[in-house]
């Protein structure tokens, strides 16, 4: 290792992507199921667990605004990679003009 990199272990290799400049298709992922897992934690605090009437009612509103933030994110990244794949496409176009 005398160029000062160090090696990840074989289980952690899906986070070299994540720790590269630039975004890679593995950053979208990741965020995604962050927001499913955020999501899906406060669906469990709301349902699964036993609360007063008046923390339910901030738990509610706390899940709705995620289930919004996660269509929110689904749908720009949806966007963004379609942008992403007519750019090169424009960028021919722009050259041969």
């Amino acid at each position: 290792m005398a160029s000062g990199e160090e090696e990840l272990p074989a289980a952690l290799g899906w986070m070299v992507g994540l720790l590269e400049p630039g975004t890679r298709p593995g950053v979208f992922t990741f965020f995604k199921a962050v927001v499913i897992a955020l999501v899906g934690c406060v669906a469990f605090m709301l349902f699964g667990l036993d609360m007063p009437s008046d923390v339910q009612f901030h738990l509610k509103i706390f899940l709705a605004l995620s289930v919004a933030l996660m269509i929110l994110t689904i749908w720009f990244f949806g966007e963004l990679q379609i942008a992403m794949a007519a750019a090169p496409a424009a960028a021919e176009e722009k050259k041969e003009k």
